[in-house]
């Protein structure tokens, strides 16, 4: 009998570890190798080559003083997003990612 107790508690052992493991695994990953190209004025477009969650394009232009920013439609990692700006105030864009 002490055999087969011991047995159960190390199989128990072993199941409970396992799923500890499964728990703390992520579930997602932040885009990598994301960057902003300028194809014409006015337009920021981004992409990431590889990863798991999102990005969008972020267009920054001047009103005066102060720095606004548009936003593009947040798009899964191998694929494109684009921002629009006010062509004569754009001052650069940036990619955002959310993961």
């Amino acid at each position: 009998m002490r055999i087969r107790n011991l047995s159960a508690a190390a199989v128990l052992t072993v199941a409970l570890g396992a799923g500890t493991l499964v728990a703390a695994t992520p579930a997602s990953a932040a885009p990598v190798g994301c960057r902003p190209t300028y194809p014409y004025n006015g337009a920021v477009t981004t992409y990431c080559s590889g990863g798991t969650g999102e990005h969008r394009a972020v267009c920054l232009y001047r009103d005066g003083q102060t720095v606004l920013k548009n936003f593009g439609a947040w798009a899964p990692a191998t694929a494109s997003s684009t921002a629009w700006c006010p062509p004569v105030s754009m001052i650069g864009g940036n990619v955002e990612t959310r993961g």
